[in-house]
């Protein structure tokens, strides 16, 4: 008769206690995720302007002379653009939101001639399209209330933002200090090393969609002005802001220019989508390979599943730390493999 050996399985209670820290450690940090977000891209643009500073060191001005001046470089760029493109984009959101039902108006009116040719069916969706569309709007503009409040937090949040980062670029090293400071000893260098990769990755990342953002929306706006479309300003605004997002941003942009301008004429829809498309096929060809042609490993796909679960999780801010994250866990998952791939 064969013998049948039992397999025994010991848990020992400080294995138990370790598991239990660590769900509670995680249930913690849930708890005050909305504080982990705000020092977590506190982190960020403190690395950003340390980058600065230390570049005006390299000329001899103090590294406190050289965080103060990348600060008031933002704080006067930010008062330029809320004394001379925030109220024209205010004064044509008004417009917009005053004239609405005479749009969906007209948006019917050119439906039913546009439609006239098509199926039923065709013509009485497009116009239930357009009765959706007026009711979303028309819901977002009546809570505008709430809208404020939301606003009023997001300032409170961006100035507390901006002084942990001010703290964190006045010292010499303050990012990787602070990363020490709450790494364990055994993971310090590696913890350090992931971040400065994630560092060098995300900043040429940023300063590309920067300069597509600004070059877009400037295009955009002289563009769409230029034939006549109103909202030129507002829709700028929207089309250098989607850039951010690969692929569907421009052509989400896109249809919103195409569909505003339907609300004046078939024709000018008809212009509009010309203009569109042969600004995409300048930013493909010509903008995206001079200004993103030194980055690497940020695949567009991860970006907007990165956006997209950011934006589902924690709103504005979620979608601010959204590709930070997933840099960071691109670096991390390509260590795992390469570690893999050493032991085969």
């Amino acid at each position: 008769m064969a013998s049948s050996s039992e397999n025994r399985i010991d848990i020992s209670f400080a294995s138990i206690m370790k598991v239990a820290a660590v769900v509670l450690g995680l249930a913690l940090m849930y708890s005050v995720k909305e504080i982990l977000a705000l020092v977590f891209l506190a982190i960020i643009i403190a690395s950003t302007v340390d980058r600065w500073a230390s570049f005006f060191e390299r000329y001899r001005i103090p590294r406190m002379g050289g965080v103060a001046l990348v600060y008031v470089g933002f704080v006067a760029f930010l008062i330029m653009v809320l004394y001379f493109i925030v109220p024209p984009i205010l004064a044509e959101v008004k417009q917009l939101v005053v004239f609405l039902p005479d749009y969906y108006d007209v948006a019917a009116k050119q439906i039913f001639r546009t439609t006239r040719g098509i199926s039923p069916e065709y013509a009485r969706s497009m116009q239930e399209f357009v009765a959706g569309l007026e009711a979303r709007i028309t819901g977002v503009t009546s809570g505008a209330l709430s809208t404020a409040v939301d606003v009023f937090g997001g300032v409170v949040a961006f100035g507390v933002v901006i002084v942990i980062s001010f703290y964190l670029a006045m010292q010499r090293r303050g990012v990787e200090n602070f990363l020490r400071l709450v790494t364990p000893r055994a993971q310090e260098e590696y913890v350090l090393d992931v971040w400065r990769r994630v560092e060098i990755k995300l900043g040429k990342w940023l300063e590309g969609q920067l300069l597509l953002g600004c070059i877009v929306g400037v295009t955009v706006f002289v563009g769409l002005s230029l034939i006549g479309v109103p909202y030129a300003l507002l829709l700028a605004l929207v089309a250098g802001i989607f850039e951010i997002i690969p692929i569907a941003g421009p052509l989400f942009s896109a249809l919103i220019g195409i569909f505003v301008a339907f609300l004046v004429s078939p024709v000018l829809a008809i212009l509009a989508l010309l203009f569109y498309g042969v600004m995409q096929q300048i930013e493909n060809h010509v903008l995206v390979p001079l200004f993103m042609k030194k980055i690497t490993g940020l695949n567009p796909v991860v970006v907007i599943v990165a956006l997209l679960v950011g934006a589902k999780l924690g709103g504005i801010m979620g979608m601010l730390i959204a590709v930070p994250l997933a840099t960071m866990g691109g670096e991390l998952l390509d260590d795992l493999a390469k570690k893999k791939a050493a032991h085969i």
